[in-house]
């Protein structure tokens, strides 16, 4: 029947939170807009000595005020720590927008402008990248170069694509992962091309460097160091700034002191110096201000203002942030379209600026969706006179049926996102993480797995107790359930995938002679 079918379907990640396009166009130099940035960095690669001579290079050469990162220190790794206590507010870095690299760079090349023309702001600075290291020695931006190295084969773009598919079976990310990966594979195959169809505009000797492996490893570099931002609409690479490793903004509305760990976290320890990016158009700095109290030699860190889950920020740096502090799955819902309100449903949803085919949500670990509860519970209305009973502002029930319809719908989800994995279970994934000898890819798979089935069963967990109650309701008759009916047809549902085994075991005893008795 119509109003039957499920009002919700879990989703690979979607953009739900703000967060621009991995690919974007635009060639403004840095200009005031709105505020907040991001970073995205890997630097297991980069050595104290690089990062020090990056800072001389900076100061001595560029003119870099000597107090614009003087409260932080660049060790091995990369790894950024506090020279001395900061406060909340405080600034940290302030780079200077002429010392930042961005499309108006790549536009000002002769040997890459041509090609990266119409192409997006990442595929430019990769182009960027490549020029720039097969420059070597004689590139202007050397120093900050040698804090660019190789991303090497594991990051998720330079994964083979039967391990995608294998490493990644159950995860919402895994098409998102296959599509980027044969997306950038066919954006060097269309470069390649474009030199190959004029000659005299791209002699070939001058392009000898742009290969596939070195054009697909600046890409992973770019799109893991990369730093948006909002306030000037734009893809930077920000010497230093991106160095800052990335950690996994809070819930909306939670104070970003949170993402650094310690007291404001609830946890034991010293917290973590949480720096939120953005460019300030009074300085024309990209600026590092501290959101946190933070004492002496702890790390500095980067929030990550896009609010991507720990899946998304994996695709882009290829580490999985076990401690994100506000991680969340993305499932989707929707209205039915034969239902006979659905044009007034769609019209009351859009009026809302929502979707009546295809809105997505984000699910937290700790906290039930209610945006999502208050539109199943809209989408799963019968009758006229309770379209209006719903509401988006609370968390209030339209009836005990319709709850449990809705609840029973978004179990039913989950338990389809658990049953896409290899095993649905936890210690599945940390039995794997004690294996010896795994690679690198399988233990960081296994991590993200990890991290998104404690998400999931976080969420069951959730909506059954939320089920408990109206599982047993006082009526006339007692402690009778008054949707004994309904639990009997989704208990059917949940079943159908037990149907065939059954059928083998029944066929097995028949072949066995055990119904002999009973057919005498």
């Amino acid at each position: 029947p119509a109003h039957g079918a499920p009002a919700s379907r879990a989703r690979a990640p979607a953009r739900v939170r703000g967060s621009p396009p991995s690919l974007r166009r635009g060639t403004s130099r840095l200009s005031p807009c709105r505020a907040a940035t991001a970073v995205a960095p890997a630097t297991a690669g980069v050595d104290k000595a690089a990062a020090r001579e990056l800072v001389a290079w900076l100061t001595v050469e560029k003119g870099l005020p000597s107090e614009a990162a003087s409260q932080v220190s660049f060790g091995d790794g990369g790894v950024a720590t506090l020279v001395s206590d900061a406060r909340a507010g405080e600034p940290l870095i302030e780079i200077p927008q002429n010392l930042c690299v961005t499309a108006v760079d790549v536009a000002d090349s002769p040997i890459i402008a041509g090609l990266a023309a119409g192409r997006g702001e990442l595929i430019g600075l990769a182009l960027w990248l490549c020029h720039e290291r097969a420059k070597g020695a004689l590139s202007e931006w050397a120093p900050y170069v040698a804090t660019l190295p190789n991303a090497g084969e594991d990051h998720p773009l330079r994964w083979p694509l039967k391990e995608l598919e294998t490493l990644l079976q159950g995860s919402p990310v895994r098409n998102e992962a296959v599509s980027r990966a044969a997306g950038a594979a066919e954006e060097f195959e269309a470069i390649r091309s474009l030199i190959a169809s004029d000659s005299e505009a791209y002699p070939s000797e001058a392009y000898a460097f742009l290969t596939k492996d070195a054009f697909l490893d600046a890409l992973s570099v770019v799109v893991a160091r990369a730093v948006w931002l909002n306030a000037a609409n734009v893809y930077a690479m920000v010497p230093l700034v991106d160095l800052l490793p990335v950690v996994g903004a809070p819930p909306p509305g939670v104070n970003p002191a949170v993402a650094g760990g310690g007291e404001a976290a609830g946890l034991q320890g010293l917290a973590k110096a949480a720096g939120v990016v953005d460019y300030d158009a009074a300085t024309e700095c990209v600026t590092v201000t501290c959101a946190c109290e933070a004492r002496q030699t702890v790390p500095v860190v980067a929030i990550d203002p896009l609010a991507r889950n720990a899946g998304d920020l994996f695709l882009s740096t290829g580490v999985v942030d076990q401690s994100h502090c506000g991680d969340y799955l993305v499932m989707s819902a929707s209205t039915v379209n034969t239902d006979k309100l659905y044009e007034a449903k769609r019209q009351i949803l859009e009026g809302m600026g929502m979707s009546a085919d295809m809105q997505a949500f984000p699910v937290f670990a700790d906290r039930m969706p209610l945006q999502m509860l208050a539109y199943m519970r809209f989408a799963r209305v019968q009758e006229p006179s309770e379209l209006m009973t719903v509401s988006f502002e609370e968390d209030k029930i339209v009836s005990p049926m319709n709850e449990y319809e809705v609840l029973q719908l978004l179990m039913g989800d989950a338990r389809e996102l658990l049953a896409e994995y290899e095993n649905s279970s936890e210690e599945f994934e940390l039995l794997q993480l004690k294996e010896q000898g795994l690679s690198a890819r399988a233990v960081t798979a296994a991590k993200l797995r990890l991290q998104e089935k404690r998400l999931i069963n976080a969420t069951t967990t959730a909506v059954r107790r939320r089920l408990a109650p109206i599982r047993g309701i006082p009526t006339k008759q007692g402690m009778e359930d008054p949707n004994a009916d309904l639990l009997e047809i989704f208990d059917a549902i949940e079943n159908l995938p037990n149907k065939p085994k059954q059928m083998f075991d029944d066929f097995r005893k028949w072949a066995r002679g055990d119904y002999e008795d009973q057919i005498r």
